[in-house]
């Protein structure tokens, strides 16, 4: 999604639920939260966080998920810069 800052990342129409919601979760600005809301229940979304993309989320992210979903998140979802 682009905002006034330059772009942060992009979704197109073959991006999958999951990584749309990762990615919102990780970059997300409110009114991608919103769109995000209005898209997906929150079944799908808890299904995403409960199943996550290994590797793509940032530590504050999935903080944030497991508080606001009250769940717990394997560390394997958490972005690795080592080899």
């Amino acid at each position: 999604m682009k905002n006034p800052n330059g772009l942060r990342w992009v979704a197109g129409a073959g991006t999958s639920g999951k990584v749309y919601i990762t990615r919102v979760f990780n970059y997300g600005t409110l009114e991608e939260w919103r769109q995000m809301r209005k898209r997906f229940t929150p079944g799908k979304i808890r299904a995403a966080l409960e199943r996550p993309v290994r590797g793509q989320w940032t530590r504050r992210a999935k903080r944030f998920a497991e508080v606001l979903f009250k769940i717990r998140m394997s560390e394997e979802a958490v972005i690795s810069y080592d080899a």
